[in-house]
């Protein structure tokens, strides 16, 4: 589709027009020479081929001026090619999934789908692959925490580089304790510094906070205040624990403070329902928006003009030395 940005600009079109009526004489009052008029024939006689070869000339350049300066009007009034329609998802909402790395993590009581017992962080790498999935489009991030929080990534739309970030994940590499209070204080920190309201954060742990600074019910408050709400899920079996059993009482009272919800996977089939429940209760929310982009066209008939100058000053450059030879 093609369109001009100021198509009043083709009014000019009549200023020769007008120009050309204006009267371009004047009268002057002067001794005429009176010549005779057989001189005057003679004269036309002999040069009715130069008059001829002139005017038709004249002609040429009239229509090639004419040429030009439609060819100047069309590149002022900026012709614009515009493309078809491209379409945009802007995410509305952000979501940060929060991983326990403590050693307990390493636990084989989870299967994968063919049924083999694989560790608890591999049970979460196998879900939250199947729940990225279902948010395209939507902004997400990743924080990691064992004796601090870190950030493995902030909020991005690129799902395939949130996957990959996902599965370099090993346990352990974050330290050997828990630090879960911390974990949603640095997600308070995150949610602070983007300006989307609506805020979700995903904490998954197998046992109970053993080196936060920050407790975990006062970061919940915090995340609170600032409209973040907090999903709890607690991975394991119980009989499983160790050394630090799972709190889950901390962890639900993280959730009833910030209007979200707990869990508790046993496996990775209750897991994966989880983030399924997860999906229902914050459904992605994305706004679609259209742009149709546009392509200035303005220099190919300002290109134009300047070939047919050339043109006509080789023409006129070619005929000069012809006609010295």
């Amino acid at each position: 589709m093609f369109e001009f940005t100021y198509p009043w600009v083709f009014l000019l079109v009549i200023l020769p027009l007008i120009i050309n009526r204006l009267p371009l004489y004047y009268y002057s009052s002067r001794a005429a020479l009176r010549v005779s008029f057989k001189e005057d024939i003679d004269a036309v006689n002999g040069a009715s081929r130069e008059i001829s070869g002139i005017s038709r000339a004249s002609r040429f350049q009239k229509i090639l001026m004419w040429i030009v300066f439609l060819l100047v009007l069309t590149a002022l009034a900026k012709p614009l090619y515009i493309g078809e329609p491209l379409r945009k998802e802007i995410s509305q909402r952000e979501v940060l999934i929060s991983v326990d790395l403590s050693g307990s993590m390493a636990t084989k009581d989870f299967k994968d789908r063919n049924g083999t017992l694989i560790n608890r962080l591999d049970a979460v790498k196998m879900v939250l692959d199947d729940f990225f999935k279902q948010r395209e489009g939507e902004k997400i991030g990743l924080i990691l925490f064992g004796n601090a929080a870190f950030v493995q990534a902030p909020f991005s739309q690129d799902l395939n580089a949130l996957k990959h970030l996902l599965s370099e994940l090993k346990v352990g590499m974050a330290g050997p304790q828990t630090a879960i209070g911390d974990s949603i204080g640095l997600a308070v920190k995150m949610f602070q510094d983007s300006n989307v309201t609506d805020r979700m954060l995903i904490v998954m742990s197998d046992g109970d906070d053993t080196g936060s600074k920050v407790p975990p019910l006062t970061a919940a408050k915090l995340a609170a205040k600032h409209d973040v709400n907090i999903f709890t899920i607690a991975m394991g079996d119980p009989k499983n624990a160790g050394e630090h059993p799972i709190d889950t009482e901390t962890l639900k009272e993280i959730a009833a403070l910030t209007d979200g919800k707990f869990y508790y996977a046993w496996n990775s089939e209750e897991l994966a329902d989880i983030y399924k429940q997860i999906d229902k209760l914050k459904p992605k929310e994305v706004k679609e928006i259209t742009h149709r982009p546009k392509f200035d066209l303005f220099r190919y008939p300002l290109m134009l003009v300047l070939l047919l100058l050339l043109g006509y000053g080789f023409i006129l450059y070619w005929q000069s030395r012809k006609e010295e030879v």
